[in-house]
């Protein structure tokens, strides 16, 4: 019998190193699966997918013409040429906002809108130094009580996705990546 002839014996570093990409495989596949499942106890109070938006017209923090508005039926008005919206509601005080935030402005492109919705805050000045410490770009409305209660916002931050005719495509709460909310943009 020749050595060619011998079984070999199995490299015990082609075993470590697969073991260890299924284990962390396996972490991953673990951590998505939470992190969907957490997803979606958190926006399990919000405002249905498919539903219109709540009629509304909020003040903006530095332009007078832009505005959160719907007819009763839910149509968005607004400019005809973003294909979808994102309304993200946040709080001055909300640390998660904090760090959230400043991502929205590596999402605006032409066809999507971004619009930051201030809740529970005291004064003008109060949004104007959080908007400014964070570095957001984009529109800014002051929005109340009564927009919590009609887009459900049980926490910060709290974002929907709509499309041009005001049906929410999306929605969810708590710390979302740049990528995250871009994806949930495409849909």
């Amino acid at each position: 019998m020749s050595n060619s002839d011998s079984p070999k014996p199995s490299d015990p570093v082609s075993g470590t190193l697969r073991s260890q990409w299924l284990r962390r495989g396996a972490e991953l596949l673990v951590f998505l699966l939470l992190f969907i499942i957490l997803s979606h106890w958190l926006s399990r109070h919000m405002l249905d997918a498919g539903s219109s938006a709540p009629s509304t017209t909020l003040p903006a923090l530095n332009n007078p013409d832009a505005t959160l508005q719907s007819t009763p039926t839910g149509r968005l008005i607004w400019p005809a040429e973003h294909e979808r919206t994102l309304v993200y509601f946040f709080a001055p005080w909300c640390s998660i906002c904090r760090v959230s935030m400043p991502g929205l402005n590596l999402l605006g492109h032409d066809d999507l809108r971004i619009v930051a919705v201030a809740l529970d805050w005291e004064t003008r000045e109060e949004v104007e130094a959080f908007v400014s410490s964070v570095g957001f770009s984009g529109e800014v409305l002051l929005g109340n009580d009564t927009t919590a209660q009609q887009y459900q916002v049980q926490g910060y931050p709290s974002y929907y996705v709509m499309d041009r005719q005001g049906r929410i495509q999306h929605q969810d709460r708590g710390l979302s990546t740049p990528p995250g909310l871009w994806l949930r943009t495409q849909w």
